[in-house]
């Protein structure tokens, strides 16, 4: 609204203004609808945020130190992890003012000439590293968390750290060394990944090479420890890129897997200052019932165990299909991505222009990409230094390997169509009996948090919380016992990943599937669970009727619909959970005219349809009603808290209504005052320059003025003569503006002579 009030265009009539105030009254119903969501958020979450600090997209957790620290717009934050809303810490980086407007002069936003954090990481025990966007001029330094007071010893960031604050890019510490995937200049259009601290000597990156790094988009990056001497330790990057393999018109986007070896120094001559050990693959992530190939990977989630070799990498993927975009998470088993990474290499055949896998007797001993270890220093090759060229070459020319990755269960765990997924988690959660299940937490674009188990080849959701008020990204997912933490653009959140007793009966808690969850019978409550025996839970087959005692509940209390003929109506009843099979029974048999939704019943109202509807939901062998209608002509009777919350509501709607109209028509007056205020001072400057014009009768040009003959011809000087000449020359072209402007084009009139005088 303050924005409208400036020098921007307003209502200009009576039926704009009108206009106006119905949208604002609009407005406030819905600022009032939202703020009712928003009590029932902060009921259930923990919130953190700063007045004059947005963009809290990176998130670092120590656990040794029990902080949540937090990189956001001009600032870093210390958190306590237990409670982020007590006892923060502020440390604050920001762009000096002449930096901020030689950023602006430069033609960037004000809003991107700040110093977005990107980069937030332990680079030793005492230290934090941190990188910022610096107003398009990256910097990094370090913060002593003992004292937590500032930045020191910063430094330039470029290679580090990316210029822009929307452009994706991946880091990681790995030993105190910083590896990242960014782009290393200001446009934009040199992406790299390299070992971007330490010695000058141990710093390389990837070759500039399409073949390499084709416009890729960075996602994320980790450290994998292989090996208890370091040797055969990896450092694995996620990405998007252009294909070069594929034989189609159009760009290919293709989700890659690449890694590099941590002990690697580059070549001595080949590859000199480069990777020697880059290889690359591709992920596949697609749906067999829909045909569907999840080409673009969004986000990428570790999740680690005892035994490196139990690591499993989730990805979460997008695609576009049928006007809109879909959403999937396929996870990925590190054995299969070193069996890639160890089959054949790829390459392309100029004799017949084509992408081929390579034989094993074309690939030179030692294998290339192979990390330096203990058995081929034995056999002469104490580092990449001493590699021969042609292992060196036959690496740079084959980063490619032949054989993709695949999805464990050869399928995605999760599909989601509608608000499409944006960041991803995952931590193991141990059942009653001792099984392991992996609980996915999913952020959507629209703010929401869906809660999954992967039971068997599969996942189902199983909870669904809105974090905020309106509708945002969420932008970062980390997660600390049983504490979720998300970043977003406006604050900070802490989600409680075990709230069990939401769960009021046995049956709901034993159909909730969490593995976090069982149901007590001493205290006739859903709890937390530490591997009690006497508690209940059943993951797989969700066994309520051997399980839980039979309760005698009422069922739900018959709800009077009255409705009209013709009207659209949907009946709603939500299944208890994601395993739930709902079926309604209704007074028509005609199956088509119904519309089974997931939430319920949709059709149009006929008289056959006249009569009861009852859902039921069954799941675990057990069966109940979850809802139940009747509909009748006309208005039918409600109960008296139906008609008190009516009216209430109705009441609410009018003054907000109310309220807003008044606005609305106080910003219309005003806005139409300020418009008649300017257009006088307008017309006031015409006149004045109006009559400067006709003051003005002396000049030097070679060619008498016109003498003016009529008022019109007083404020037009240059108006054409009664025989549509101009002083004796061929006719004007005149282009009518406005009714105070004309523009003037010469067909053939030689230009005036004039002295400068006259100018």
């Amino acid at each position: 609204m303050s924005a409208s009030l400036g020098e921007g265009p307003g209502p200009d009539t009576p039926t704009e203004c009108l206009v106006f105030a119905i949208i604002a009254a609009a407005l406030g119903w819905l600022e009032l609808c939202w703020a009712g969501d928003y009590l029932e958020v902060q009921e259930i979450v923990r919130r953190f945020s700063h007045t004059t600090v947005s963009n809290y997209s990176i998130l670092l957790v120590a656990p040794q130190l029990r902080t949540l620290y937090v990189g956001a717009k001009d600032a870093i934050f210390a958190l306590s992890l237990d409670s982020i809303d007590q006892h923060a810490k502020m440390i604050e980086w920001k762009v000096p003012e002449h930096q901020r407007l030689s950023c602006t002069m430069k033609g960037k936003k004000e809003a991107e000439c700040h110093n977005y954090i990107r980069i937030l990481d332990f680079a030793s025990e005492s230290h934090l590293f941190v990188c910022g966007t610096y107003a398009f001029d990256p910097q990094c330094g370090f913060i002593n968390v003992a004292s937590f007071s500032g930045v020191e010893h910063q430094d330039t960031g470029r290679g580090k750290c990316p210029f822009e604050p929307m452009q994706r890019s991946a880091a990681v510490m790995a030993d105190g060394v910083l590896y990242a995937a960014t782009v290393n200049n200001f446009l934009g259009t040199e992406p790299i990944i390299s070992r971007a601290t330490g010695t000058s000597e141990e710093r390389i990156r990837t070759e500039t090479s399409v073949t390499w790094l084709n416009d890729p988009n960075f996602v994320g990056s980790t450290f994998l420890r292989e090996s208890e001497s370091g040797e055969d330790d990896k450092i694995y990057f996620f990405f998007t890129e252009t294909a070069r393999e594929y034989d189609f018109y159009e760009k290919v986007k293709v989700p890659r897997v690449a890694r590099v070896c941590k002990g690697d120094l580059g070549g001595l001559k080949t590859l000199q200052k480069r990777w020697t050990t880059f290889l690359k693959t591709q992920l596949i992530c697609s749906d067999p019932k829909t045909r569907t190939n999840f080409n673009l990977l969004k986000d990428v989630f570790t999740l680690r165990s005892d035994n490196w070799t139990s690591t499993i990498f989730y990805g979460l993927f997008s695609a576009h299909r049928d006007g809109g975009e879909v959403s999937a998470v396929c996870a990925y088993s590190i054995r299969d991505v070193q069996k890639s990474m160890s089959g054949r290499f790829k390459e392309f055949k100029r004799d017949c222009e084509k992408w081929t896998s390579v034989i094993a007797s074309d690939v030179p001993e030692p294998r290339p990409g192979t990390c330096i270890t203990n058995s081929m220093k034995l056999a002469g090759f104490g580092s990449s230094l001493t590699l021969p060229d042609r292992v060196l070459t036959f690496v740079r020319d084959h980063p490619l390997m032949d054989q993709p990755v695949r999805p464990l269960e050869h399928a995605p765990l999760v599909v989601q169509r509608g608000a499409p997924y944006h960041r991803v988690a995952v931590h193991r959660v141990r059942s009653l009996t001792g099984t392991d299940y992996d609980v996915l937490f999913l952020g959507t674009e629209d703010g929401h948090l869906h809660k999954a188990v992967k039971i068997g080849p599969t996942a189902a959701i199983i909870e669904d919380l809105t974090l905020f008020p309106e509708p945002r990204p969420v932008q970062n997912l980390q997660l600390h016992q049983s504490w979720l933490y998300v970043g977003s653009s406006t604050d900070v959140i802490q989600v409680n990943t075990t709230a069990c007793e939401q769960y009021g009966s046995c049956h709901d808690c034993i159909l909730s599937r969490d593995p976090a969850c069982a149901w007590s019978r001493e205290l006739g409550a859903c709890v937390v669970h530490q591997g009690q025996s006497e508690l209940l839970q059943d993951i797989t087959s969700a066994n309520i009727s051997g399980l839980c005692p039979k309760e005698m509940e009422a069922g739900p209390v018959m709800a009077e619909v009255p409705v009209s003929l013709g009207a659209r109506v949907v009946l709603p009843c939500a299944p208890p959970s994601a395993w739930s099979v709902c079926t309604w029974q209704r007074p028509s048999p005609d199956a088509h005219a119904y519309t089974e939704r997931r939430d319920g019943l949709e059709f149009t109202v006929t008289a056959a349809m006249l009569g009861d509807y009852v859902c039921q939901c069954t799941e675990g062998g057990v069966g109940a009603t979850a809802a139940s209608y009747s509909l009748v002509w006309g208005s039918g009777t409600t109960s008296a808290w139906q008609e008190t919350r009516r009216s209430y509501s109705i009441v609410t709607g009018l003054v907000c209504f109310l309220l807003g109209l008044v606005l609305g028509c106080v910003g219309c007056f005003f806005l139409d005052w300020r418009r008649r205020e300017r257009q006088q001072r307008e017309l006031i400057n015409r006149e004045k320059n109006g009559l400067d014009l006709m003051q003005s009768n002396t000049t030097s040009c070679s060619h008498e003025p016109h003498t003016p003959s009529s008022p019109e011809d007083e404020r037009h000087p240059l108006a054409t003569t009664k025989n549509g000449n101009l002083n004796g020359f061929p006719p004007l072209y005149i282009s009518e503006l406005d009714k105070d402007q004309a523009r003037i084009f010469l067909a053939g009139a030689p230009l005036a002579k004039c002295d400068e005088t006259s100018i």
